[in-house]
């Protein structure tokens, strides 16, 4: 295919050269300067066309004998029957995975569980010594105290002003002083439920969830802080996804419930599965959207293990050859389509996916368009060919 380019390219050149010599002959021959430098002008904006250098609308003509160097494919629905490929790894569900950190700063004083121990809600994992905690659940018994002694206040109150020696103001003030110890006692309540049941410094972090322990930092003597990294994580192995990143330019090509294909190294055989959801966030960094495919309950997947995905791309997504792509002014994306039997159009298109010797078009082109695949350099030789 590259012989016949520069073939013709050749050809082209020695063309155009003996249409200049022809025209300066005839200039020099000719009666009226003008009238020759006119025709002359004319001989090399056409010559131009022939050499691909198209207008500036983007249309190029073409003389009959170069027809036979130019190939077009018509564009057809068939073409719209393709895949795309991406890298995807198993990750735990949502809800899937639960991370344990001290609710208080404290120590660990005794280790329950360890890496693969299988645990169910409520079941202890790690037990510290926190001495905020014995504060917290003495001032739920304060407040509660407090709540006790403001309600016999009110119910006093309300028995003087029935026997006529009380006043309305003194009852007022006592329920006003009990709704807010009840107040109170909800807030401290809350606190000491947050480091969970139990008695003076003791903490137990207890599985909220049924599972295995993935991750245990937690040692016997280790000193915890609040809000520092989780020190066990319980994830549910049985409830897993494949998340694949798409790159950006490929969405538009996928949709909810598209059939997926997913090929791990360690797995024999393709495991089926569908979307079931398209982030909302495109990742700076990649430009990678991550989608999340359901499969069947599989024991082979173990979350963190990485493979590929193959999506069912759907209607809407036109395929032509990749030498049928041009780079024009090192960015924008072009193909040339046929407007008549020697007459082409320049026209931008979007590209995703190569698929097999063929690229993904998202946009740019229609069922019917007639797109040169061959020799589409000699329309434009100021671009460059997609390899």
């Amino acid at each position: 295919m590259r012989m016949s380019c520069l073939t013709f390219s050749a050809c082209l050149a020695l063309g155009i050269a003996a249409a200049s010599a022809t025209a300066c002959s005839a200039s020099a021959k000719a009666p009226g300067e003008g009238s020759a430098s006119a025709k002359a002008t004319t001989d090399t904006a056409a010559g131009d066309e022939r050499a691909g250098r198209p207008h500036e609308d983007g249309v190029v003509r073409i003389p009959e004998a170069s027809r036979q160097f130019v190939e077009v494919e018509i564009i057809s629905d068939a073409a719209q029957h393709s895949t795309i490929t991406a890298p995807a790894r198993v990750d735990f569900r949502d809800g899937a995975l639960a991370q344990l950190g001290a609710p208080l700063d404290g120590r660990v004083v005794n280790v329950q569980v360890e890496v693969g121990s299988q645990v169910k809600p409520g079941d202890p994992v790690v037990t510290l010594d926190c001495p905020e905690a014995a504060d917290m659940r003495a001032q739920v018994d304060s407040v509660r105290a407090s709540l006790r002694e403001a309600r016999a206040a009110l119910e006093r109150q309300v028995r003087m002003l029935q026997q006529g020696v009380g006043t309305e103001k003194d009852r007022l003030a006592a329920e006003t002083r009990v709704m807010e110890i009840e107040a109170d006692l909800t807030r401290v309540e809350a606190d000491a439920a947050f480091v969970g049941a139990g008695s003076g410094t003791t903490v137990v972090l207890r599985s909220p969830m049924a599972g295995r322990i993935i991750t245990r930092k937690a040692t016997v003597g280790l000193a915890v802080q609040k809000g520092a990294d989780p020190i066990v994580e319980i994830g549910n192995p049985d409830s897993v996804w494949v998340v694949a990143d798409l790159f950006e330019r490929d969405l538009p090509l996928v949709r909810l419930e598209s059939r997926a294909t997913i090929e791990f190294q360690s797995v024999p055989r393709p495991i089926a599965g569908r979307v079931a959801s398209i982030g909302a966030v495109v990742a700076s960094g990649m430009r990678t959207v991550p989608l999340r495919i359901a499969v069947d309950t599989h024991a082979d997947l173990k979350p963190g293990m990485y493979g590929r995905v193959q999506l069912q791309a759907a209607g809407g997504a036109l395929t032509i050859p990749t030498e049928a792509i041009l780079i024009k002014d090192g960015k924008e994306s072009i193909v040339y389509v046929e407007k008549a039997p020697l007459t082409f159009e320049r026209r931008s298109v979007t590209v995703a996916q190569h698929v097999g010797g063929r690229i993904q078009i998202t946009s740019g082109l229609a069922p019917g368009d007639k797109v040169v695949v061959r020799g589409a350099l000699l329309l434009d030789n100021s671009a460059e060919q997609l390899l």
